[in-house]
């Protein structure tokens, strides 16, 4: 008897300011390699960012990956800020001329995917997810057709509350309104990656050896730009968030899958577990460099 085995795709809006941290191009760059592999089905690129160079450097990263069609958005208002990397990486073959407005685009690919199947990934501010839930029927629709939100952010070890801000966790505090009103009013699951399991003080960190990629890959590119010439190492938490949503938290995290995120005015917060609307956050193992490995894989396969 032939048996075939069939890899569920895992439906996926890639969301991320891609203006601060060269992190963002590797985290859609392993995106990307996991859709090759028939483990992802990319539905949209959109920038937190209002940096017009952001969602640029989103297409030339897709067409770098042979999917130049992929839909692109970016939000009317909010906050954009200087890159190093952005305008470099958007000089690289592409042909997007204006990006869509980024709730819009939002409300179409929800609007015709099947219930609970959509996974949204954030690793930049919540500027696009605020304003889809202050939409018309933008509540409602998220709640019927989103499986999970995926957001890179949070610190969740020591005091969470005083750390978070020692740390200076630009996802949360760059655009306040935007991740206060997203994190409150969200009306379904949420899973934070926070920075210890992915960033500081993690210890993990790749990017050295993307000099090994052409000099035409746009990963190996932003690198080389943010870091003013070789590539060098680079925490993995944008990345990190990418592999957790399509490949789950498997044997490399464990899960807190109680309680929820109480947060402040002034974007501190306590984990509180007086109620329990499907929040959880990621729990860091004992140091597992096999991660590493496991995106450095991904990235160098082109």
């Amino acid at each position: 008897m032939l048996l075939l085995l069939v890899t569920l795709q895992v439906p996926v809006v890639f969301d991320a300011d891609m203006e601060s941290d060269c992190d963002d191009v590797a985290a859609l760059g392993v995106l990307h390699a996991l859709a090759d592999r028939g483990e992802a089905e990319i539905l949209a690129t959109i920038s937190s960012s209002t940096n017009p160079h952001t969602p640029r450097c989103m297409d030339a990263v897709n067409t770098f990956y042979r999917r130049p069609d992929l839909p692109v958005g970016a939000p009317k208002k909010g906050v954009g800020r200087k890159s190093k990397y952005a305008e470099g990486v958007a000089a690289l073959p592409h042909d997007l001329q204006e990006p869509r407005d980024a709730a819009e685009l939002y409300l179409e690919i929800l609007g015709r995917r099947p219930d609970k199947s959509v996974t949204i990934v954030t690793v930049g501010y919540m500027t696009n997810l605020a304003e889809l839930l202050r939409r018309p029927g933008g509540k409602e629709l998220v709640e019927k057709k989103v499986k999970l939100w995926i957001c890179m952010g949070g610190n969740f070890i020591g005091k969470p509350a005083k750390d978070d801000l020692k740390l200076g966790n630009v996802n949360f505090t760059t655009e306040k309104e935007g991740a206060l009103h997203a994190i409150r009013n969200w009306p379904g699951p949420i899973l934070f990656a926070g920075r210890e399991v992915c960033s500081v003080p993690s210890g993990l960190k790749i990017g050295a050896r993307f000099k090994e990629l052409p000099a035409s890959h746009p990963v190996r590119l932003s690198y080389e730009l943010y870091f003013g010439g070789v590539p060098k190492d680079r925490h993995v938490a944008d990345l990190v968030a990418v592999l957790v949503a399509v490949r789950g938290a498997g044997e490399r995290w464990d899960v807190e899958s109680k309680g929820y995120m109480d947060l402040k005015d002034d974007l501190t917060f306590e984990w509180r577990y007086d109620r329990d609307p499907g929040q959880a956050y990621l729990l860091k193992k004992a140091p597992d460099r096999a991660i590493e490995k496991e995106l450095e894989a991904l990235l160098l396969s082109r």
